[in-house]
């Protein structure tokens, strides 16, 4: 059997490592070398690691600090034929391996596989992260992973398989900015690779409130938003974008496209903020809407405003997740 590489960064994760790692060891395919990278651990997960005798499992120390860096010294370790990732505080199920390398048999390289995410807390999980599960997997089940890769990111960071030279094309960890799974998705596009999903539960995601990503200013949505802006930028850098929405989101992204000394037109619907001149430009009327440009829409209305804002663009020229995006 081909080996398969998984890369897994962890820092003062004791309180969660043993179900992490009877998950992984656990796994129906079990031809896997488990590179595991302490970031600088104070508390008990080295030893927690150790006293689990297991010739698969690597453990080294980051050579640098935080977890694109643990990544990185992970990747200088692989020697498998497929990578992927796992985080030290989530569960794989136990035939989670062996569902996305089928998803793989079944596609040539420039592949990579994912499937779909369950949260799971030992206390109530928010609405909020409900709503991301069910979008990931919706997202997964239809194939729109491209069509959506504006709004949020579309493969969940420890969900994910892919063979070693593809990974190595890009070069892996090592080009990466922070939030780097985003960034990751958005060099998968760059290489054309296809995204393609199972239609099991690959990966049980833990929600905690030490989870990084709540906690760390490089997880939070002004870091995603000046990840994406400069992709979206290159992408229709022929053609003028069509900024919609002057609320939170949209004052943001107006924030960064100045950044870039970019021109741009901006447009709202509520008749409150039409008129106004925020960051030195005019607010126009969304009905004054520019045709067949590029546009950022960053507001996520409900269903029925969602509806009627997307067939009023189409008239216009633009279609979801091909000229238009929400944000």
């Amino acid at each position: 059997m081909s080996t398969i590489s998984i890369l897994t960064p962890f820092k003062n994760a004791a309180p969660f490592l043993r179900d992490c790692i009877e998950s992984v060891l656990s796994q129906s395919y079990t031809s896997f070398e488990w590179i595991l990278v302490n970031d600088h651990s104070t508390d008990q997960s080295t030893y927690i690691i150790e006293a689990y005798p297991d010739d698969r499992i690597q453990l080294y120390t980051n050579e640098g600090k935080g977890i694109l860096s643990a990544l990185q010294t992970a990747q200088h370790y692989m020697t498998g034929t497929y990578v992927t990732r796992m985080d030290a505080d989530d569960i794989m199920p136990v035939d989670k391996l062996k569902s996305l390398l089928d998803v793989l048999n079944v596609n040539t390289s420039g592949t990579v596989a994912t499937g779909k995410v369950k949260y799971f807390s030992d206390t109530e999980i928010t609405p909020g992260y409900l709503k991301y599960e069910s979008w990931l997997n919706e997202t997964a089940e239809k194939g729109l992973f491209y069509q959506r890769i504006y709004r949020e990111c579309v493969v969940a960071s420890p969900n994910w398989l892919m063979y070693r030279l593809d990974f190595d094309s890009f070069s892996g960890y090592k080009q990466l900015g922070y939030p780097e799974d985003y960034d990751m998705v958005f060099r998968f596009r760059e290489k054309g690779f296809e995204i393609k999903s199972s239609s099991e539960v690959t990966h049980l995601w833990r929600e905690h409130p030490l989870r990084i990503s709540r906690n760390s200013d490089i997880y939070q949505q002004e870091s995603f938003f000046r990840l994406k802006t400069p992709y979206f930028i290159d992408e229709f850098r022929d053609r003028r974008i069509q900024l919609i929405g002057a609320r939170k989101k949209g004052l943001l992204t107006a924030k960064i496209l100045q950044e870039y000394l970019l021109d741009f037109d901006w447009y709202e619907q509520d008749e409150a903020l039409i008129g106004q001149e925020l960051k030195n430009i005019l607010i126009k009327d969304i009905q004054m809407l520019k045709k067949d440009e590029a546009s950022i829409i960053a507001i996520y209305p409900e269903e029925q405003y969602r509806k009627e804002l997307e067939e009023f663009m189409r008239e216009r020229g633009y279609y979801i997740g091909v000229n238009a995006h929400y944000f």
